[in-house]
């Protein structure tokens, strides 16, 4: 799983990148202030949905294989170590490092809850990792320390590069007869080093061109001009109003006590009020995948929006 940046023809992808970095900013925000399991599997199920809509289901699906683990993990630790709770559901013997076993229901919700936290969290960076163009992200920044940003990115783009020359090198390789896997340690080791060769190789005549591309355009010569810039919108003011409506909503239910949720030292019963500003948040933050939903219907609203 090598998160790699690849546009795609949808909304997502044409959004302006402060936009949809706001945006994921907004769904992150809120997973770290809601507490209430209902809220956050709501967000969970807001960034599944924008995932499949943008197309990056099956990069998604690589980063479940470390999320739920991880889960599992903290749901077992919480219910081992934890003992607090009013129902108990299993009560064992002493054990060593971790003394008399006592599993409660809340312990066990309460992982669940953190784990489904975890989880969104996961999800709202793959989500940012395949939809949000480097580049463009960090050019928002350029006006305030142009040098800096440079470096940054440079970094950034540093390991998919090197990953992208890789696997082109071990397909020549493989087309010339070079069994790599095959063989002992040694001999694996021994037909690792031509390819380590040609990518030091690759990677240096890559810094020469990109240093005479920065000379031939009189980079710190003068005052830093822009070949294109990044338009704004109809989209991205639509998408930008709906996401501050999902922040203000989220923060007023925070604060009214709906977005929280007592775990300890009884379950608490929900109640369907407290799901009256969660409507609006779900709402406004879906807003973007039903605007692609027009925007692949309705070819004219390219045009408008």
């Amino acid at each position: 799983m090598i998160p790699l940046y690849r546009e795609k023809d949808n909304l997502i992808y044409k959004l302006h990148p402060f936009t949809i970095a706001f945006f994921i900013f907004a769904i992150f925000f809120l997973s770290l202030i809601f507490t209430h399991p209902v809220y956050l599997l709501s967000l969970l199920a807001v960034v599944f949905i924008l995932i499949v809509d943008s197309g990056n289901f099956k990069e998604w699906k690589g980063y479940l294989k470390i999320a739920i683990p991880l889960v599992l993990i903290i749901i077992i630790i919480n219910a081992l170590f934890v003992r607090v709770g009013s129902t108990v559901i299993y009560s064992g013997p002493r054990l060593p490092f971790i003394g008399k076993v006592r599993i409660t229901l809340e312990a066990l919700a309460y992982g669940a809850g953190m784990g489904v936290r975890l989880m969104t969290i996961i999800s709202i960076f793959c989500f940012y990792t395949y939809t949000v163009q480097p580049d463009r992200f960090m050019k928002l920044f350029s006006r305030f320390g142009n040098k800096t940003v440079f470096i940054v990115t440079l970094s950034i783009r540093l390991f998919p590069l090197m990953i992208s020359d890789y696997r082109r090198i071990m397909e020549v390789q493989r087309c010339r007869g070079v069994k790599i896997d095959s063989g002992g340690f040694r001999n694996r080791i021994k037909n690792t080093f031509p390819i380590v060769s040609v990518l030091l190789l690759s990677s240096l005549e890559r810094s020469f061109q990109q240093a005479e591309s920065m000379y031939a355009r009189g980079y710190g010569s003068g005052k830093r001009t822009v070949y294109n810039r990044e338009l704004w919108r109809i989209r991205d003011y639509m998408i930008i109003t709906m996401t501050v409506i999902a922040i203000i909503a989220g923060v007023a239910s925070y604060i009214k006590g709906f977005g929280t949720y007592s775990y300890y030292p009884v379950l608490t019963h929900f109640d369907i009020s407290e799901f009256n500003l969660l409507y609006i948040v779900i709402t406004a933050l879906i807003f973007p995948a039903i605007l692609d939903w027009g925007w692949k219907k309705w070819p004219i609203l390219k045009l408008k929006i």
